[in-house]
């Protein structure tokens, strides 16, 4: 297993990956070091031109887990474009599980790859809904790609 941390704007992320996939990012306060490889590498140069406006569509390879329907839901948030928002219910439309938007939200919330899966991307019918990493880091993602579009 490796392990980095990238400096975003907000916070550390710390990246994960079994050589081969990204397999997790968590959001931390402090910085650590680790040992990294070349998927590490390329989700970090990734991040740096994401975080810089200059890139919309993240190609590092991934490995999500989860059931299966959390992965259609996954694969469902991948093809939501930069800078584009929709509700839980888009979504479970969009997976033809109609009335599963709660649950949507539930496997949005198991998310381990946020950013790269971008999960904040999606947001409640009647506001902005949770995340993870906490509103405000969701709030200034959305603001980051609504400025550069």
């Amino acid at each position: 297993m490796f392990k980095i941390c990238f400096k975003s704007p907000l916070c550390y992320l710390s990246l994960h990956s079994d050589g081969k996939f990204l397999t997790k990012v968590d959001f931390h306060q402090t910085y650590f070091e680790d040992k990294s490889c070349e998927v590490l590498e390329q989700a970090k140069e990734e991040l740096k031109l994401y975080f810089s406006g200059k890139l919309k569509e993240f190609k590092t390879p991934l490995k999500f887990k989860g059931s299966e329907f959390e992965q259609k839901v996954y694969k469902a948030l991948i093809q939501i474009p930069y800078g584009v928002l929709l509700t839980y219910k888009d979504i479970a439309l969009k997976i033809a599980h109609p009335k599963t938007f709660r649950a949507v939200g539930n496997a949005n919330s198991k998310n381990d790859i946020p950013i790269f899966i971008p999960c904040h991307r999606v947001v409640a019918s009647n506001g902005i809904g949770g995340y993870n990493g906490g509103l405000e880091i969701k709030k200034f993602l959305i603001d980051l790609e609504k400025s550069v579009k």
